[in-house]
């Protein structure tokens, strides 16, 4: 008998076929290589924007019965005739089934008729719900907030079915059943049953000598490679070390400014991944590719100018990433971010993330006080009242605050906030209720109150016409002992009536007070220290795309 044979769950090569079960050398394919929805060697398999990989015409033919396979989170409700579901043939796992096939002498696996592949669907739609056909994403990280559950995506190469190793045999043999009658329709001398593997799973398909060349590969080559990079950066920390090579991230920065969008998008999701691990942000860095993703910034997909925005603030993170980040370019592109209402608020978020720690560093509080326009754009969202999305607008806002306060410590920070009309703005949001008492945001404009008074007799006047006296009067008595929100009041208001000791009279009066440890950040260690650790609240940049 010509064509593959199943015994038990696995694949018998036609040499095989002949001999006595006792002699028969039993063959399991790999997990990858199987589509989700039918359970068989995959002929044509192509990959969805998700990532994920189906063989061509088991998706096409879910996206034209508006069925959502199993546990895949796809939205395939927006595709229609007119405007498609994009496929994109996923030619390095292709290659990969062909040379295994071969290697068993096994025939290639044809690709499912459209014929076939409804049958299997509707067989589907008729039992469903059923057993996982696609591995879900690994737990979200709850280190960081407003984190959506769709913020994790797959790599190139999905993950075939895979029984718990708690499973019992009635599930695999259920499971089997359920696929098995729709390969009624397959060619009767190359008839393949679907096979469940019970070996665990593994999505990790990238090969790092995929690299060789990449460059001059025909864009389908490259799709496939980021597709397999971004999967390949999402397993686990080990990995992500193993990966950030020289030769990785050279070849990486081109793959940012491609045209194609799939390939800028992967890259782009694939060196946020790569920037979790603190070794590799130096590094990243170093590399040159603060550059490329500040063009993705400017100028790229959308989807990708989200991801460029979180590999700047993951990279940020890193003390002595921030000067570069500054020079090479990317404040100009995070303020415009930031500020774009019409943005993805995910994009927001992490523009703004990025501008605060950006602006932790000397020189770039100085860049963004002298952009033109900026602090007036980050004023406004700082007062931003809360409208139909109450909870982004209170954090864009947050955000706002922290950078402003940020911006307090330095000389052209403070001249710029002033000119703006920083101070009415602070103690409006402050008088108004709209910072709630006791809360982070209310602490962020009593450090840009307080930062803004150091050394400023302009201060005091702005102050009084603003009524900030009142608003710090009731913090400073209600405030614990020896809080620092307390003392920070106290201390601004001491500014506000010109009560500051003759020593501190004397340092403003030389000038030192907009120099030496104050404008280098140290101000914090006065008022500030325990804002640094604030960011905390929306924690660490661990999303994994």
């Amino acid at each position: 008998m010509q064509g593959l044979l199943h015994n038990q769950g696995r694949m018998l090569a036609p040499q095989e076929a002949d001999h006595s079960p006792g002699s028969s050398v039993i063959a399991e394919p790999p997990a990858e290589f199987l589509c989700p929805i039918s359970g068989s060697l995959m002929g044509d398999p192509v990959s969805v924007p998700s990532g994920q990989v189906f063989e061509r015409a088991c998706i096409q033919a879910c996206a034209a019965l508006s069925f959502t396979p199993p546990s895949s989170g796809l939205d395939l409700s927006r595709y229609s005739p007119t405007s498609p579901l994009p496929l994109i043939p996923n030619v390095p796992l292709k290659n990969a089934i062909l040379n295994w096939c071969a290697r068993l002498g096994f025939p290639p696996p044809p690709p499912l008729s459209p014929h076939t592949a409804r049958d299997i669907v509707r067989r589907l739609m008729l039992s469903h719900p059923l057993p996982s056909a696609i591995p879900t994403a690994p737990p979200q990280s709850s280190s960081r907030p407003y984190q959506a559950a769709d913020d994790q995506y797959s790599g190139a190469s999905s993950a075939s079915p895979a029984s718990s190793s708690t499973s019992s045999s009635n599930h695999h043999s259920r499971s089997t059943s359920s696929f098995s009658s729709s390969y009624d329709h397959c060619a009767p001398e190359q008839k393949v049953v679907p096979q469940i593997p019970t070996s665990p799973i593994r999505s990790d398909s990238f090969d790092e000598n995929s690299l060789n060349g990449l460059p001059d590969a025909d864009p389908s080559q490259q799709e496939s490679v980021m597709m397999a990079l971004r999967q390949a950066t999402r397993e686990n920390p080990a990995r992500r070390k193993s990966l950030c090579t020289p030769c990785l991230l050279a070849a990486l920065r081109p793959m940012l400014l491609s045209d194609n969008p799939v390939i800028q998008i992967n890259a782009a999701a694939a060196m946020v991944n790569l920037s979790l691990e603190t070794e590799n942000k130096v590094r990243i860095v170093r590399s040159g590719a603060v550059s490329p993703l500040v063009e993705v910034l400017k100028g790229g997909h959308p989807e990708a100018r989200d991801h460029a925005a979180g590999a700047i603030y993951s990279l940020a993170l890193e003390d002595e990433n921030r000067a570069a980040i500054g020079v090479l370019g990317a404040i100009p592109p995070l303020l415009y971010l930031f500020a774009d209402d019409s943005a993805d608020y995910r994009a927001r978020r992490e523009a703004g993330m990025a501008l605060y720690y950006v602006s932790l560093g000397d020189m770039n509080r100085n860049k963004i006080a002298r952009a033109s326009g900026a602090v007036r754009s980050i004023l406004a969202l700082a007062g931003i009242r809360d409208g139909a999305a109450p909870a982004e607008a209170a954090a864009i806002r947050k955000l706002s605050l922290m950078v402003l306060a940020n911006l307090a410590g330095c000389t052209d920070g403070r001249a710029v906030l002033m000119d703006s009309g920083a101070v009415a703005v602070v103690a409006g949001l402050m008088n108004e209720g709209v910072v709630s008492p006791g809360s982070a945001e209310e602490e962020y404009c009593l450090s840009a109150l307080y930062g803004l008074s150091r050394g400023s007799l302009r201060f005091r006047g702005l102050a009084r016409a603003a009524g900030v006296e009142a608003v710090l009067m009731r913090v400073a008595e209600e405030g614990g002992e020896g809080t620092m929100r307390r003392e920070m009041a106290k201390r601004t208001l001491r500014a506000m009536r010109g009560e500051d000791d003759e020593a501190a009279a004397a340092a403003a009066a030389a000038g030192l007070v907009f120099g030496g440890n104050y404008d280098d950040g140290n101000v914090v260690s006065e008022g500030m220290m325990s804002f640094r650790r604030r960011p905390k609240d929306y924690g660490s940049n661990t999303t994994k795309f």
